[in-house]
C-alpha cells in the first residue's frame, strides 16, 4: 500500500470517528490532551493541500475558479482582520469555508489509480454500515451519550459548544427530532446529520460498487447492505440526506447504462425506489411541507432572511466570521439568516466568491458526467449524482461547509477529477506518441 492511499484512509477514518474516540478518550475531562487531535488532522489536511499545489497538474478549468475563490476569501480576511473579529471566530470561519478545496486538493493529491479510488469506497462503506448498526442501538440509550461517554461535557470543552445543547441532557439538539425528545440515531460519527449524509453517500456507492452481473445470492447481500444503510439515513432523522440520497440513487439508477441497458427496466428500478422511499418517508415529508415539526420554519424563515438581504451584499462581504457556525456559537453572527452554505460563503466574502465555487462545482459535474458517457465510469456517474444530490442543500443548510458531512463527497470528487486527469494525460501522450 502507498503512503499517500494509507493517508487516504487514516483521514478518512480519522474524519468520521474522530469525534466518537475523542469523546470516549475524554471522558469529561480525564484527558484534555484529545483536543488537539482535530488540529493535527487539520494541519495534515492543510499540508497535503498545498502538496498538492505544489506538486500535481491540476487542469484549468478546475484551478482558475477554486483559485478565484481562495484569492476573494483571502481579500475577505484582510478586511475582517481590520474589523475587530475575534482570532477564534476568524480563524475558525476560515476553516470552514476552505473545507471544499482542502479535501478536494487531498482526494486529488492521494489517488493516483483505480484501486485508490476502491479503497476509499470500500472504507467509506464499511464505515457507513459500523455507523448504521451502532445507529440502530444508540437511538434507544440516550444514557449512553450523557453517563458513558460525557458526550456533552466533551462538546462543550473541545469543540466550543455554547449554545444548541438540550437542557435536560446537554447533547446538541440536532440529535432530537422534536421537543418530546425523540431520538435521532447519531451512529458512529456522534452527529445525526452527518451520520445521514455518509450513509446516504455509502448508499449510492454500494450501488455503484455492485457489478453488472451478480448471482441470486450476492444481489440479496447487496439489496440487504443498501436497505440497511437508507434505515440508517431514516433512523438519523435528516431530510437532506433524504433528499440528497434519493435524487443520487434515482439519478444513478435511470443513467447508469452498463447494468441496466434497457431504458424500460431503469425507469421501473427507479420507480420502485421512489415508491418505497415515499412510502418510507411521507410522515417526514408532510411534516415539511405543513412545517409542523420543530425545524422547518427556522430553516424557511432563515432561509428568507438570506434572500431579503442577498443583493444588498459588499462586494467583498461582510467579512470573514459574519455569518456561520463558528460565528454563531461566538454570538457573533449578525448578517443574514445563518443557514445554507451559499449564503454563508457569500456574506462573508461577497457573491463573487460564491459564484466562483458554485462553477468550480459545475465543471466537476460536467467532467464526471463526459468521463461516464464516454467510458462508463462507474464511480465518476456515482460521483456526480452525489454532487447533484448534495447540492439540494447549498440554499438550506452548511452540510457543504461540514467536515464530517462532505468531506466523503469531496474526496470522492477530487479522486474522480484525479483519475480523469491522468486517463487524458495517457491519451495524449499516445497519440503524440502516434504522431
Amino acid at each position: 500500500m502507498s503512503v499517500r492511499r494509507a493517508y487516504l484512509l487514516v483521514v478518512v477514518v480519522w474524519i468520521h470517528l474522530g469525534d466518537f474516540v475523542a469523546a470516549w478518550a475524554y471522558q469529561g475531562g480525564a484527558l484534555p490532551e484529545v483536543g488537539w487531535a482535530r488540529l493535527v488532522r487539520d494541519m495534515t489536511v492543510v499540508l497535503a493541500a498545498c502538496l498538492c499545489l505544489a506538486t500535481v497538474r491540476i487542469a484549468r478549468s478546475l484551478l482558475l475558479p477554486f483559485l478565484i475563490y481562495g484569492l476573494l476569501i483571502l481579500l475577505s480576511l484582510a478586511m475582517s482582520a481590520k474589523g475587530g473579529v475575534p482570532l477564534g471566530v476568524l480563524v475558525g470561519s476560515l476553516g470552514t469555508l476552505l473545507i471544499p478545496i482542502l479535501f478536494f486538493l487531498v482526494g486529488y493529491y492521494c489517488v493516483r489509480d483505480p484501486a485508490d479510488i476502491h479503497a476509499l469506497v470500500a472504507c467509506l462503506v464499511i464505515i457507513a454500515c459500523l455507523s448504521a448498526v451502532f445507529g440502530a442501538w444508540d437511538i434507544d440509550h440516550t444514557e449512553f451519550w450523557t453517563q458513558t461517554m460525557q458526550f456533552p461535557a466533551y462538546m462543550a470543552d473541545v469543540k466550543g459548544m455554547v449554545y444548541g445543547g438540550e437542557p435536560d441532557t446537554g447533547l446538541p439538539y440536532n440529535f432530537f427530532i422534536d421537543l418530546d425528545q425523540t431520538r435521532r440515531a447519531a451512529g458512529l460519527l456522534a452527529a445525526p446529520l452527518a451520520q445521514g449524509m455518509v450513509l446516504a453517500v455509502a448508499g449510492v456507492l454500494v450501488v455503484a460498487a455492485a457489478p453488472a452481473r451478480l448471482s441470486a445470492s450476492r444481489i440479496a447481500i447487496f439489496l440487504l447492505i443498501l436497505l440497511g444503510l437508507c434505515a440508517g439515513v431514516w433512523m438519523s432523522g435528516t431530510r437532506g440526506a433524504m433528499l440528497a440520497g434519493t435524487v443520487a440513487l434515482i439519478g444513478y439508477l435511470m443513467t447508469n447504462r452498463a447494468s441496466r441497458r434497457h431504458p424500460l427496466a431503469r425507469l421501473i428500478v427507479a420507480a420502485a425506489v421512489v415508491l418505497v422511499i415515499g412510502l418510507a418517508t411521507r410522515d417526514v415529508v408532510d411534516a415539511t411541507i405543513n412545517q409542523t415539526d420543530g425545524s422547518s420554519p427556522g430553516h424557511w424563515a432563515a432561509f428568507q432572511r438570506n434572500i431579503d438581504g442577498f443583493f444588498h451584499i459588499p462586494v467583498l462581504g461582510y467579512g470573514i466570521g459574519r455569518q456561520g457556525p463558528v460565528a454563531a456559537q461566538a454570538s457573533a453572527i449578525s448578517v443574514g439568516g445563518g443557514e445554507g452554505a451559499i449564503f454563508s460563503i457569500a456574506y462573508q466574502s461577497g457573491a463573487a466568491a460564491a459564484l466562483a465555487l458554485l462553477i468550480f462545482y459545475a465543471v466537476c459535474l460536467v467532467r464526471l458526467w463526459r468521463a461516464d458517457r464516454e467510458h462508463q465510469a462507474h464511480f465518476a456517474l456515482a460521483t456526480f449524482w452525489l454532487m447533484i444530490g448534495f447540492a439540494t442543500t447549498l440554499v438550506t443548510s452548511d452540510h457543504m461547509l461540514s467536515v464530517s458531512g462532505s468531506a466523503s463527497l469531496w474526496l470522492l470528487t477530487g479522486g474522480a477529477m484525479r483519475l480523469l486527469s491522468r486517463a487524458q494525460e495517457r491519451l495524449d501522450a499516445g497519440a503524440e506518441a502516434v504522431a
